[in-house]
């Protein structure tokens, strides 16, 4: 019937993006610290949403080496996160942005991007994320060959049960929240493995399916809110899971009750699932009521 409801968000749909320092932030955008994550995760948990996705700020480097260590924040973030709530799944970035001084997602030689460098560090930091707990990883420097080499590595490494869930990110203004939340200070125009923003869908659309060819499980899409074509693109040829990413600006901008509007729209046009930086508020919304915040004294994030 045409006047009946096809889609329904509910909190089984969204994912919570968890931003992780070593210290705490207080900016427009909250982080959090490794100590304060078994509280964010019963939260999280309590509210009806099943996964989280993680980003961690930790040491720079050169060689963005502390990445792929079993100390690192990333890695302790996920143990506690998976000690708290074992049922709750754990999503990872894995990139260089947060472990090189100059914020970019790859290394560099010679003043060119090191492609073959950067490759073989993600693999490493894959593995150490998937070591650690995590559910799925989520390559996120577009470089190309870096999705294969991150599930060969996997499954090298005995853990080829491990998702891969590699980041399609569209150049954009939206993620300056982020950025300025984690440190991460990139020079202008330094993506340039990313989609244009004027470029085409179907190039956009057959990226994703490159991807899907290497041994990704899934696929997040970002920013979500301008890239509504290129997940019903990829919906309309792949069964796969697709991610939209809801990203801090985003969030930032607009009121939970209309991103609930908004992400209702991206169930429509393909998306499995949202991850986002609000998906607490906005499971509030849904349910009409706040969500269940376990008494521990802490202050409300």
């Amino acid at each position: 019937m045409l006047g009946s409801a096809a889609w329904t968000l509910r909190p089984a749909l969204l994912a919570m993006v968890i931003l992780v320092r070593q210290d705490r932030s207080e900016g427009s955008l909250r982080a959090y610290t490794v100590q304060e994550l078994p509280w964010v995760a019963q939260r999280v948990q309590a509210a009806g949403i099943e996964a989280v996705k993680l980003f961690a700020a930790d040491q720079a480097g050169s060689s963005g080496i502390h990445g792929e260590d079993p100390g690192s924040v990333m890695a302790r973030a996920i143990r506690i996160i998976k000690r708290t709530c074992p049922r709750l799944q754990v999503w990872t970035e894995t990139c260089l942005c947060s472990h090189l001084p100059s914020g970019e997602c790859h290394l560099s030689k010679d003043g060119r991007p090191d492609e073959a460098g950067t490759i073989a560090a993600l693999s490493r930091q894959a593995v150490a994320q998937a070591a650690a707990g995590a559910d799925v990883v989520g390559p996120a420097a577009m470089v190309p060959g870096s999705v294969e080499a991150c599930r060969r590595a996997l499954c090298a490494a005995g853990l080829g049960h491990v998702g891969v869930m590699p980041h399609l990110i569209m150049c954009s203004g939206l993620y300056s929240g982020y950025r300025a939340t984690m440190g991460i200070t990139p020079p202008a125009e330094s993506r340039r493995f990313q989609l244009p923003v004027g470029g085409h869908t179907a190039a956009a659309v057959e990226r994703g399916l490159l991807m899907l060819a290497e041994g990704a499980n899934a696929l997040l899409i970002e920013p979500a809110l301008f890239s509504a074509d290129i997940l019903a693109g990829l919906r309309a040829r792949t069964d796969a899971p697709l991610v939209a990413f809801s990203v801090s600006g985003e969030c930032a901008a607009l009121p939970p009750a209309i991103l609930a509007e908004e992400y209702t729209m991206l169930l429509r046009a393909g998306a499995s699932r949202v991850a986002s930086h609000a998906a607490l508020t906005v499971a509030d919304t849904l349910s009409d009521r706040p969500s269940h915040r376990p008494t521990t004294g802490k202050p409300s994030p």
